[in-house]
């Protein structure tokens, strides 16, 4: 009988240890199959957090290009600018030095006789700058009936005629022409930003 109770316990240490075997085996078998799962999961989930990341990050450097790149332009715009506006004060400096030479006044002397001519004027009112007052009053002496009178409106010379009842002015400034000028420039070059 203790033969019979020796194998018994035998018999059951041998299944117990091929149950715990087994139970070890579908342990180690789920453990495995769940830290699978999970790894799975987790590279699914970080690649989907890196693809938004990325997409996240190509964005912010295509909004940092873009700011750079108008930044850059905006800055071209204004450096552009600020060269031909260096160019026409250059232009407007050779003007009034111009204006102070003999050709200007014989010019506008001329100019304004063939005005006086072409309107009929027969009274009116000329307006110069004030350092040309004196140098036309003397000149234009033979139109009794023409005022001539000094105005801030005009900084680099000509004149402005009108008649003394208001219906006609004609303008012939060099502050004008080069007004005009800058303002065709711009419109025709696009350098305004």
């Amino acid at each position: 009988m203790e033969k019979l109770a020796l194998k018994l316990i035998n018999d059951i240490e041998n299944r117990t240890q091929e149950q715990l075997r087994i139970l070890e085996d579908n342990f180690h078998t789920q453990r495995e199959s769940a830290i699978h799962h999970y790894n799975q999961e987790a590279v699914e989930e970080s690649n989907l957090f890196i693809d938004q990341e990325l997409a996240e990050l190509k964005n912010n450097v295509m909004q940092s290009e873009t700011q750079f790149k108008w930044r850059v332009k905006k800055n071209l715009f204004i450096r552009r600018e600020e060269l031909v506006e260096g160019l026409f004060e250059k232009l407007r400096l050779q003007l009034v030095d111009y204006s102070k030479t003999e050709a200007y006044q014989t010019k506008f002397l001329s100019l304004i006789n063939q005005t006086i001519k072409d309107e009929d004027l027969k009274d009116g009112l000329l307006l110069v700058r004030e350092s040309d007052l004196e140098r036309f009053k003397k000149a234009l002496s033979s139109y009794p009936n023409l005022k001539i009178e000094a105005t801030n409106l005009i900084e680099v010379g000509g004149f402005i005629i009108q008649e003394l009842n208001g219906k006609m002015a004609i303008e012939m400034t060099l502050d004008h022409q080069l007004k005009v000028q800058k303002e065709w420039f711009f419109a025709h070059s696009e350098l305004h930003f």
